[in-house]
């Protein structure tokens, strides 16, 4: 296959998107000469090889039955062993469906990317295969995890396992539940605003969001480098630890990564009493407009307990903390737009490139593009209106702001071990179908009160 030299019109058509201001001599011109310089690229595709992962050996069932998935938890079910004898030999592992598994079909819960199947397995798969982990199914999310609550995956919401009339969050809420309903021993969640902290708190589940940086994020379907997180969802805090054992830790091939990335043992730290743990709890994470009273008498009494056993509590002030989802959000916005433009990856890092996810999701958003959720059409829609109309200065000033934000957690945590604060401020919000696009965006926004994310050099949690 030869590269498709462009035509007129189509030099025609980049020139204006690009305000190139091109006269018609000027077309022509650079039609011949972008039909000349595609020697390169055919030297590239020429030069390169694949990168498969050798599959053979890989079950897959594919999408369960209603009747044996009744929360809708999974959209594939499969069968990849791991090597024996390591420290998760046998462990059942749920991955969420936007983390790659090689010869297992990745949806990322839409479907737009319904039918692309990986050649290579993510790090963290990777990892957990070596150590021993069994794969059996990739778990459901959220349409492209553009929302909070759970409603919003092609393949059917994800219900709340205590209570099947709500959600159980998102958008690793296949993973959540998964968990709760010991389906599996650990499941693989992905965050960037609450995606494995809220589906876990709906779900009485334990789920960590690590340290931007700790957990390599190579061959995980993004949202934003610098604020992608892969994290463990485990019934205890004990499991937890016992899978940030195995996935933390340096990957040249993530950009996302300092240049040196200290882990620690986490399943021996654990233990011991709290009588030298000192808790902040920032009281503007019970003032958020949408805080359900419930919710924070539960944190307000957990808190007591802790203070019961022996830790200093207090409780402090950070006024940015109000203003932190509104500089998270812009910074969401435009550089959502980028990664799109970048076909799912974007452009200008250094790291390994999914070269197949690149031309898959090229093709199919083109094709289908009609199909994404309102979540998504609204983030693009209003991150390329403010970068058009205003140049990019909005979203350049809030990845500023995040310094300003990030110093002013690290101002406390200079005096405290911990800082303490809702997971999410709202119960879990029932299932409520056909919503129009203006419903549906209030329902899926509403649950998560601390988006708040560090670029900072990955530390141990």
């Amino acid at each position: 296959m030869t590269l498709r030299p462009p035509t007129a019109d189509d030099v025609r058509e980049l020139g204006e998107q690009l305000h190139l201001d091109l006269d018609e001599s000027e077309v022509e011109d650079f039609r011949r000469l972008v039909t000349e310089g595609l020697a390169s690229y055919e030297t590239v595709r020429k030069r390169a090889g694949s990168t498969s992962a050798t599959i053979s050996d890989r079950s897959v069932s594919g999408r369960p039955s209603p009747d044996s998935d009744p929360l809708n938890a999974w959209i594939t079910r499969c069968e990849v062993s791991g090597d024996a004898d390591g420290p998760l030999d046998d462990t059942r592992i749920g991955v969420k469906d936007n983390v790659a598994v090689a010869g297992v079909e990745m949806t990322c819960g839409s479907t737009v990317m319904e039918g692309y199947v990986p050649d290579r397995d993510a790090t963290v798969v990777d990892r957990l295969l070596g150590a021993g982990g069994r794969i059996v199914g990739k778990t459901n999310m959220d349409d492209f995890a553009f929302t909070g609550n759970g409603h919003s995956s092609a393949f059917g919401p994800t219900l709340n396992p205590h209570d099947p009339e709500r959600l159980a969050g998102g958008s690793s809420g296949g993973s959540a539940i998964a968990v709760a309903t010991g389906d599996v021993d650990l499941a693989v969640g992905c965050d960037q605003g609450g995606s494995v902290r809220v589906p876990a708190a709906w779900c009485g589940v334990v789920g960590h969001k690590p340290t931007h940086g700790l957990v390599p994020y190579t061959g995980i379907v993004g949202i934003e480098n610098t604020i992608d997180h892969v994290g463990p969802i485990a019934p205890d805090v004990e499991s937890a630890a016992r899978m940030l054992d195995v996935v933390a830790g340096k990957d040249p091939a993530d950009p996302r990564q300092p240049d040196s990335v200290p882990v620690d043992d986490y399943a021996a730290a654990l233990g011991g009493d709290v009588s030298d743990l000192s808790v902040a709890v920032v009281e503007e994470g019970f003032e958020r407009p949408e805080s359900d009273e419930a919710v924070n008498e539960r944190i307000r009494e957990a808190l007591d307990a802790l203070a019961a056993a022996g830790a200093t509590v207090d409780y402090v002030s950070i006024p940015m903390h109000h203003d932190a989802v509104d500089i998270y959000t812009v910074a969401l916005n435009e550089g959502t737009v980028a990664a799109f433009r970048g076909e799912g990856v974007g452009h200008n890092w250094e790291g390994w490139y999914n070269t197949s996810w690149v031309q898959a999701f090229g093709k199919y958003r083109r094709a289908q593009g009609g199909d994404l959720p309102p979540s998504v059409k609204y983030t693009l829609l209003i991150g390329a209106y403010t970068s058009e109309a205003y140049h990019s200065k909005y979203y350049a000033e809030a990845m500023n702001l995040r310094r300003d934000v990030t110093d002013a957690y690290d101002d406390v945590l200079s005096e405290y071990d911990v800082i303490a604060t809702p997971t999410t401020p709202q119960l879990p919000h029932e299932y409520t179908p056909d919503q129009d696009r203006f419903a549906f965006l209030d329902d899926a926004w509403g649950v998560s009160a601390t988006p708040v994310s560090s670029t900072r050099p990955a530390i141990p949690p």
